[in-house]
């Protein structure tokens, strides 16, 4: 099938941990035994779950379409500085009623752990503490966020500050609350590590198991590095997964170039080039069983995550994305 005829027949066949039960929770928010007990039992698969924004409405409807979890992304609101004791038990009575599990959460921007300004350093290390805290409140076994970034220093000095700041800082902390952590492979300034030799270079230097990846297949497409083969080769330090695709449009690369614009874009999952019942796979081959969130930012199926309800294409896209997975994995019946 030519390139063209592909997207035209997707366009219209579409018109994080191993055990995510509740964490030890801090005293403040420890869910009483008649609520934990409302939860569903997880199940020892990967867990189907959507990045989102935190409203009710969100977590309801994920529940509803029958997704496992959410993983709820940092903003102006949801925030491990503004949180009160009050807003973070009322999350979690919302999960509870929902019938959902708060998956992990997601720290990335203003979170440098190695910027090169001191001062600067100090207070992202400082916040992102106080991030694995409120995570660890909320049930979560995983905090997500960026492997940081030194503008003009070399991968290898870059790997040694962060390992310092895991080794020295983050680990203790992920010790103490049973956490884990990781980082997405997003291509961006702050995010070093963002390819399978970068991140081979920062795990030789923090063998424990508690740092790991946030893999998302959908950079690496976008970057001609083959996701399968990468999952593979960094299978065990996999401890989360964004769902996203990538469409390449080849006559406009043509045109422009790998630094043009417009010659790709990200889709839901299925809708693009990456082999998701290989990349699967692996994960069920390694008995990977963290979330697998959707993390839609396909602007064919919705705009930005933006109120405190989904649009209605927005759904659909959530929607097509839960049908499409669902074929690949074992997970919870609805």
């Amino acid at each position: 099938m030519s390139d063209f005829a592909r997207r035209q027949f997707l366009k219209i066949g579409g018109a994080s941990a191993a055990a995510l039960g509740a964490a030890g929770a801090l005293p403040a928010a420890a869910p009483r035994p008649t609520e934990a007990a409302a939860m569903p039992a997880a199940t020892p698969y990967p867990k189907l779950s959507i990045v989102t924004r935190y409203a009710p409405a969100k977590l309801q409807f994920a529940a509803r379409v029958g997704y496992e979890g959410v993983v709820i992304a940092s903003d102006d609101f949801f925030d491990p500085d503004k949180l009160s004791d009050s807003q973070i038990e009322g999350m979690l009575a919302t999960a509870r009623e929902a019938g959902i599990r708060i998956i992990s959460i997601e720290c990335m921007w203003g979170y440098n752990h190695i910027d090169p300004d001191p001062g600067r350093r100090a207070a992202a290390q400082a916040k992102f503490i106080r991030a694995l805290e409120l995570g660890h409140r909320l049930g979560c076994k995983f905090v997500g966020t960026f492997s940081g970034g030194m503008p003009g220093a070399t991968i290898e000095r870059q790997a040694a500050e962060l390992a310092a700041a895991f080794n020295e800082k983050y680990l203790p902390v992920c010790e103490r609350l049973d956490m884990t952590m990781g980082w997405e492979n997003y291509p961006t300034a702050t995010n070093f590590a963002t390819s399978p030799g970068a991140m081979k270079v920062v795990f030789a230097q923090t063998p424990s198991p508690r740092l790991g990846l946030e893999f998302d297949p959908s950079h690496l497409v976008r970057l001609y590095v083959d996701p399968v083969r990468a999952a593979w080769e960094l299978r065990d330090h996999i401890l989360a997964v964004h769902a996203k695709d990538t469409e390449i449009t080849k006559p406009v690369l043509q045109e422009v170039g790998i630094h043009g614009q417009g010659w790709w874009r990200y889709r839901i999952p299925g809708q693009g080039l990456v082999d998701w019942p290989a990349l699967l796979t692996v994960l069920l081959q390694v008995k990977f069983a963290g979330g697998i969130a959707v993390e839609h930012e396909d602007a064919f199926w919705g705009g930005e995550d933006t109120g405190e309800a989904f649009s209605a294409e927005r759904q659909d896209g959530f929607l097509l994305a839960h049908r499409f997975l669902s074929m690949y994995l074992p997970g919870r019946l609805a």
